[in-house]
């Protein structure tokens, strides 16, 4: 049933790619509607990598808990809550996990697409990327 107002506990979960951590999608078109952009709450356990990968929509995340280090295109930024990062469509990526606690933040894909990928394949997604 589609609702214009999603509770955490109502997201459709799973594990993140490569087993990292886990997902939960909370707005996207099965779950109310939406068409043009889907919106997650990811946490990445502690001292993990994500294997490098891209896209062909942008997204963005939004930093709410832990310290990370995104390395966009070769570059290497160190961030922490309160921090945005935008992801260009086709630019490769990963999220390096670097502190003790696991880095909860906010995935927003316009237009939407990966999540549908992540909430079939779960763990075992982007591997052909």
């Amino acid at each position: 049933m589609i609702s214009y107002v999603i509770r955490s506990k109502d997201g459709i979960k799973g594990e993140l790619h490569g087993g990292v951590g886990t997902f939960n999608v909370l707005i996207d078109k099965e779950i109310c509607g939406a068409k043009k952009f889907a919106l997650l709450i990811n946490v990445r356990n502690p001292h993990i990598d994500s294997k490098a990968h891209s896209h062909d929509e942008e997204h963005g995340f939004y930093i709410l808990e832990g310290e990370a280090k995104i390395e966009l295109d070769e570059k290497h930024y160190q961030v922490g809550p309160g921090t945005a990062i935008f992801v260009p469509a086709g630019v490769t990526h990963k999220l390096v996990c670097s502190g003790d606690v696991p880095v909860r933040y906010i995935v927003v894909y316009a237009p939407p697409g990966p999540e549908q990928e992540l909430k079939k394949e779960g763990k075992d997604s982007f591997k052909k990327r």
